[in-house]
């Protein structure tokens, strides 16, 4: 249900973006998710950390709390595709903060502090 995420190169073909594409992260430390196991994580009753909003290509960022130590990321694209991630969460923060320091991604919901 799972793979790592060890692309190699320059980004894809089209729009698609991978989360390693948008947040500054060790890629060896990304654990793609599949979309079924993603939404089921992240469904009714999940509980939403954080979310980032970048304005200008109108994707989100969502974090869910899967474990204690552990967060689902959700990216969703302008036209509503999702991607699924499993990052620890202490790998996690160091990475929303440098997400932030650009001016193309604004925090919409909560904290960094409460990932």
């Amino acid at each position: 249900m799972s793979s790592r995420e060890r692309r190699q190169g320059g980004s894809d073909s089209g729009n698609r973006k991978h989360l390693a594409d948008i947040l500054p992260i060790d890629r060896a430390a990304i654990e793609s998710l599949s979309w079924a196991l993603g939404t089921r994580v992240t469904g009714a009753g999940a509980t939403r950390l954080f979310e980032a909003a970048n304005p200008s290509t109108r994707s989100t960022l969502s974090v869910f709390e899967a474990t204690e130590y552990t967060c689902i990321v959700r990216f969703r694209t302008p036209v509503g595709r999702e991607k699924f991630f499993g990052v620890a969460a202490s790998d996690l923060r160091p990475m929303l903060e440098e997400l932030l320091e650009h001016e193309d991604w604004q925090s919409r919901d909560g904290q960094i502090e409460n990932v």
